[in-house]
């Protein structure tokens, strides 16, 4: 019945780690889809993560019983990288309105002077933005 568990914990560990990879893969390729595909990788994040702790649940089973089980290190560094994308994205999503406009400014620019207009357009929008959460008065207002 051991030889039978370990079979068992071996492949869904097999299983668990094509899940991991395949999530974390679709994590970061979405990233460079535009507003509002963008924010899909939140679910695949979320996906990999949970695959990603399984995974390394089997793997440490595999190691308790003295079997071959490599890749924790490489889960790890996954599980972190997935983990940092997704509050990318979360800050993303926060800032939806002013995150889309800046996509669509640098999609329209044209020359690096227009790129450096719409980044320096983002920029005074988010210092506004950190102006009114903090009940700070508007730029020119009296």
């Amino acid at each position: 019945m051991a030889t039978q568990a370990l079979a068992d914990r071996a492949e869904r560990a097999a299983g668990h780690t094509r899940l991991f990879g395949a999530c974390v893969v679709a994590t970061l390729l979405v990233t460079s889809l535009g507003l509002p595909w963008r924010l899909s990788g939140l679910g695949f994040g979320a996906v990999a993560v949970y695959a990603g702790i399984r995974l390394l649940v089997d793997l440490s089973e595999l190691h308790r019983t003295g079997h071959p089980a490599p890749g924790r290190v490489g889960v790890v560094i996954g599980i972190g990288l997935t983990a940092f994308m997704m509050l990318v994205l979360v800050g993303q999503a926060a800032l939806y309105p002013l995150v889309a406009e800046q996509d669509h400014c640098l999609a329209t620019a044209v020359t690096h002077q227009d790129r450096q207009q719409c980044h320096q357009q983002f920029d005074r929008r988010q210092q506004e933005l950190l102006r009114r959460l903090r009940g700070e008065p508007r730029v020119g207002a009296r």
